[in-house]
């Protein structure tokens, strides 16, 4: 709507001029009711819209900044019935409890992850702390950190590792310390800027570090529309009949219903075993496939898991999840690392390899 010019008699209770009235413009026009109040007029609100859309972005900059956005955006069905998709939560009960016939006495596990996350992680680290072992977190010096170590559990890493930093942990996992990488797939970011809004896609760090043990960590995230925790993106998965963590099935056998928070899929391009598979309800962004996807995938000292989210102190009870954390703290702690220095090689054993692979170090 075009808003009315604020000139002189253009209010409807004044009379029009006439041919009587001095011309614009002239010297004997008054002052206030002529053509300069009515340019003044405009001028002023223009000034005034200027003043108040440059509040409102400020406004916008500041109520919404940078954000971290932990689900990807919405994805569009084709088909949704509602009648077959759960609408109520799981129950979060129980604690991580690792089976102690299975978990070997002594040792320090290295946790990689950002120091706002490790706070959450208080389940996770109680657990290992149950089984006897020691939890430390690495400064920039990982290979140093691993030196002493049983084990490594890598948290969603937020930057790359270093080609020395892998030469590393490959290495860890030869000289038999279990590697546990929790990940996710790609992120997106909102950014607000005085121009506007935008969404940019922060790609996942881990597939240089999985390639190292022919694992794939898919970018793309999985979901369900019918079996799931009351969420499509709240994926829950089963282990396999035969899949093992530890030389028997250990907890795995009572983990019928993990739940996984927008997880990515993880393949092996090699000899590795499913450890957990959706139902085949499950598709992938963008893919209209129904199938089943391995979202945890073993291969020999080293697990992958495509969701982060479920270890968190307030996700990590939500159906059978701590059944399956104790299943991972037994993989964890029940290594036998037989390294050349440092790592549980018997100092002054002569015999051949550095030690006896059946002792726990």
């Amino acid at each position: 709507m075009t808003e009315p010019t604020d000139g002189g008699g253009s209010d409807p209770g004044t009379p029009r001029a006439d041919d009587s009235d001095p011309p614009r413009g002239s010297d004997t026009e008054a002052p206030d009711g002529g053509v300069l109040a009515g340019r003044r007029g405009t001028v002023a609100k223009g000034l005034l819209v200027t003043v108040a859309v440059a509040a409102a972005i400020a406004v916008a900059a500041g109520v919404v900044p940078t954000l971290f956005v932990d689900s990807p955006p919405e994805q569009e069905f084709e088909t949704f019935d509602p009648d077959r998709t759960v609408a109520t939560g799981l129950p979060s009960t129980g604690t991580i409890d690792p089976e102690p016939s299975v978990v070997p006495a002594g040792g320090t596990v290295v946790i990689d992850v950002d120091v706002p996350t490790r706070s959450r992680l208080g389940p996770l680290t109680e657990a290992i702390s149950k089984a006897n072992h020691d939890v430390e977190y690495p400064d920039r010096d990982l290979e140093g950190a691993l030196d002493g170590a049983e084990a490594l559990v890598v948290v969603d890493p937020g930057s790359r590792y270093s080609e020395d930093d892998l030469d590393a942990i490959e290495t860890f996992a030869d000289e038999g310390g279990r590697v546990v990488i929790f990940g996710n797939p790609n992120r997106f970011e909102v950014t607000a800027t005085a121009l506007g809004s935008s969404i940019s896609e922060r790609e996942s760090e881990l597939g240089r570090l999985g390639a190292r043990f022919d694992l794939h960590f898919d970018t793309r995230y999985v979901y369900d529309q019918e079996r799931n925790d009351g969420n499509y993106r709240h994926v829950v998965a089963s282990p396999p009949g035969n899949a093992s963590l530890t030389d028997g099935n250990g907890s795995l056998t009572d983990a019928e219903d993990v739940v996984l928070y927008t997880p990515t899929e993880v393949r092996s391009t090699a000899d590795g075993e499913p450890v957990l598979v959706t139902s085949p309800t499950a598709r992938t962004l963008d893919s209209d496939t129904q199938r089943r996807h391995t979202v945890a995938m073993r291969d020999g000292n080293v697990l992958g898991v495509g969701d982060a989210r479920f270890i968190a102190a307030d996700r990590y009870n939500v159906g059978d999840n701590n059944e399956f954390l104790a299943g991972v703290v037994e993989f964890i702690v029940s290594g036998d690392r037989d390294a050349a220095d440092g790592g549980g090689g018997v100092e002054g054993d002569e015999s051949e390899g550095g030690g006896d692979a059946s002792t726990p170090t």
